[in-house]
């Protein structure tokens, strides 16, 4: 309940949606993007799931957990908000300092959606039924079996 702030910039009204997003911003981008790139974020949106696109983390973090470089976390960053896949929101401690940034997971816009595309979509409706909302969503793979077991228990017992 710490970063109840971040309620104010969340993106989405659902983690699906979130996932539908991020898999969008991933296929239109998929050869624009380093492997780090496309690992940070999967990480940024694994950190969205309580407020839907928004998360705070630091660089440091991002760049321990993922094995690379801070150096490399902030060059991403920039490239991804330049893509119009994040946005970073700048914010700062009480005493000055530089903290932790907000990171926004921006919903998917189309440039411009051809026939083809559109007609591509159409067939895999037909192949690919829609999820029902007691399957898991794909963000619960980014998350360890423990956490996501966790999360489904707490939906479930929300359901009822």
């Amino acid at each position: 309940m710490a970063f109840e702030y971040l309620a104010q910039y969340i993106t989405f009204d659902s983690v699906a949606d979130m996932d539908k997003s991020v898999e969008d911003h991933m296929a239109v981008h998929y050869y624009d993007l380093t492997e780090s790139e496309r690992a940070i974020v999967f990480k940024l949106a694994s950190h969205s799931l309580e407020h839907t696109g928004v998360c705070h983390l630091k660089a440091s973090t991002i760049a321990t957990s993922l094995e690379i470089s801070t150096k490399t976390v902030y060059r991403s960053m920039k490239k991804l908000a330049e893509l119009g896949i994040i946005e970073k929101v700048p914010s700062t401690k009480l005493n000055g300092i530089k903290g932790a940034s907000i990171y926004r997971i921006l919903p998917y816009v189309p440039s411009s959606v051809s026939q083809r595309e559109t007609a591509d979509e159409a067939s895999n409706d037909a192949v690919c039924p829609p999820q029902s909302e007691n399957q898991a969503s794909k963000s619960f793979n980014l998350l360890s079996s423990k956490q996501a077991n966790n999360i489904m228990s707490l939906g479930n017992e929300l359901a009822l």
